[in-house]
């Protein structure tokens, strides 16, 4: 079995900044995962957002019963992506800090 420490070799590559990579192009696959299933449940009403969907509910053109699985998917599927999203900056925060500690 490879190791971290040979893959990161392999590459010139610290044995972080490798688990690094590896964590940000997970999370990013995550993203676009929860993203195509959040566009294909929005697709299904033909609107781009879950405003757009409480609007139809509201003005009545849905009834929300026929919608209401869908929008709360959308909504836990939105709020998924957010938190990922913050962990990507929190990567990036982490990578700056270290590279300023390294250029001390």
């Amino acid at each position: 079995m490879i190791t971290v420490k040979e893959i990161a070799q392999e590459f010139s590559l610290g044995e972080e900044e490798l688990i690094r990579h590896g964590l940000r192009a997970f999370l990013l696959d995550r993203i676009r995962v929860l993203d195509a299933e959040r566009r294909a449940r929005r697709a299904k009403f033909g609107v781009v957002s879950l405003t757009e969907m409480d609007k139809l509910i509201r003005t009545g053109q849905v009834e929300e019963e026929d919608i209401r699985e869908d929008f709360q998917e959308v909504d836990y599927l939105t709020t998924r992506i957010q938190h990922i999203q913050q962990m990507l900056e929190g990567l990036h925060f982490a990578q700056s800090l270290i590279e300023e500690w390294e250029g001390c």
